[in-house]
């Protein structure tokens, strides 16, 4: 009767680590918060392995109502099971993109960003924009957040497809900057410490360049000797995985093309030799990202297309949204 009521009284914290690590290392998204908040040891093992959790899962469809309403905000994991996410200031304004963990929401009528990560939910806001028109189409904006070590502060970079204009405002200032380009500008990316823009070409709107921006000492926008230019089609984005940076050309919506920049080289090539052990994943919100299913700690959520007709160069999965656990706690640290 003692030895039964010895266990009853026995305290979660006192199972053993490893046992907990492994059980913790097959949960969803979703379950792993609610792990987190049983006692002070478990929420130590999340705390202290959130990064390698996070890595093992695969992207999440986000869903956001057109009225930003917080209650039909949710994520959903591959299993189907929903997890409702809390973003602040979202009321009223439009989701424009996502970057590193963070949902762009932008104001209509005030003219400022709230960037919002719903999985630390921590937010940064960034002031009046005064740079556009009332009228501009705010699908076409594209936005990355970096952090600059030798500022100490984050920095919220974005420019507007085929505009000639880089905007930047280092967060608690309340100003943005902007850096004029020669070329209209593509996309920008933000790839193991550097900045990345694909512009189109000087002379030509058919072809597109690369190019790097740097912050400090002073804002420039440098032409990169990436070789193979690549044919300008009707939308070309820049992603990346953990190892490597791709330009993925859409030629329709089931039809892609992918290169891989050799950055030894500087030589866009074509990506044939690895492309089946990366699943592509492409938002309409101009966010995407590179992930190897191998990392993931139940593969049985990935299906491949067998019909080689129908999977292009790789796999592709294609959503409005998609939210990569991976990049929510990730900082694109800046090399400057």
């Amino acid at each position: 009767m003692s030895g039964i009521q010895n266990h009853d009284d026995a305290s979660w914290s006192d199972l053993n680590y490893d046992v907990l690590f492994l059980v913790m290392m097959q949960l969803g998204v979703i379950d792993f918060f609610a792990f987190s908040r049983v006692c002070k040891l478990w929420r130590s093992i999340t705390l202290s392995n959130r990064n390698k959790f996070m890595a093992s899962k695969p992207p999440m469809l986000m869903y956001i109502s057109d009225c930003a309403n917080n209650e039909k905000c949710f994520l959903e994991d591959f299993e189907g099971r929903k997890f409702k996410a809390i973003l602040p200031h979202s009321c009223g304004r439009i989701c424009v993109g996502l970057t590193c963990g963070y949902f762009i929401f932008y104001g209509r009528e005030t003219r400022d960003f709230w960037l919002v990560n719903p999985i630390t939910r921590h937010e940064l806001h960034f002031p009046y924009f005064p740079y556009f028109p009332y009228d501009y189409c705010e699908s076409r904006l594209v936005g990355i957040l970096v952090f600059s070590p030798i500022l100490s502060r984050w920095v919220f970079v974005m420019s507007r497809r085929f505009d000639h204009q880089i905007l930047f405002s280092i967060a608690g200032k309340g100003t943005w900057n902007h850096l004029s380009s020669r070329s209209p500008i593509l996309y920008i990316h933000a790839f193991k410490g550097k900045i990345y823009t694909l512009n189109c070409g000087s002379y030509s709107l058919k072809e597109s360049y690369l190019c790097e921006m740097r912050l400090n000492p002073k804002p420039k926008l440098t032409l990169l000797g990436a070789k193979n230019v690549q044919k300008y089609f009707f939308f070309q984005m820049l992603l990346s995985s953990s190892e490597n940076l791709y330009l993925v050309e859409t030629f329709s919506k089931d039809s892609y093309k992918v290169h891989e920049l050799d950055l030894g080289e500087m030589k866009w090539m074509p990506f044939e030799e690895t492309r089946d052990e990366y699943a592509f994943f492409l938002s309409s919100l101009k966010h995407g990202a590179a992930v190897k299913p191998e990392s993931w700690a139940d593969q049985s959520q990935f299906k491949r297309e067998d019909d080689p007709e129908k999977r292009s160069e790789g796999t592709f999965f294609t959503a409005k949204l998609w939210y990569f656990p991976h990049e929510c706690l990730n900082i694109n640290l800046l090399q400057e």
